[in-house]
């Protein structure tokens, strides 16, 4: 089964989402030019002003490495790793005025560990724990004073 690759190439955390700079064809988990040749090594999309939108590397055809993430300003959106096609290791996102907003992790793509998304005024709201994508451990919720006021176990 064949998919051609136009606006996005993949769903990221949190709904980012990457704009090629030309037609990708997605076969059997592989990326190819349309010319039919596996795409490796660094990309990099733009958005339609000509700003970068995103880095990532390709290793025939997987995503494989480091993935950059950038909002229309240049200012860092989220930064994470690939492995053999997978979300893997710690992914950060920022909001454009540099906070940081999340923090999760992720093992072969299953939810791993621990979760942490911060409000605007960079106060810890939310703490989260997973182990191979399930639900564990303590989870808590902060109100925006920091009080907590929400704890559930898994």
């Amino acid at each position: 089964m064949k998919k051609v690759i136009v606006l996005g190439l993949v769903g990221l955390f949190f709904g980012a989402s990457l704009m090629a700079q030309e037609s990708l064809v997605l076969e059997n988990g592989q990326y190819y030019t349309a010319n039919k040749e596996l795409v490796k090594g660094d990309y990099t999309t733009n958005y339609e002003n000509g700003n970068k939108e995103a880095t990532y590397t390709l290793e025939n055809g997987v995503l494989n490495g480091q993935a950059v993430f950038y909002y229309n300003s240049g200012a860092k959106k989220e930064i994470g790793e690939y492995r053999n096609g997978e979300k893997h290791g710690k992914w950060i996102k920022w909001d454009e005025s540099g906070k940081k907003i999340t923090e999760a992790n992720y093992y072969l793509g299953d939810k791993e560990g621990e979760w942490a998304i911060w409000d605007a005024e960079g106060n810890k709201r939310y703490e989260m724990f997973y182990d191979k994508g399930q639900k564990v451990g303590t989870w808590k919720m902060w109100n925006e004073e920091q009080e907590l006021v929400s704890e559930r176990e898994y």
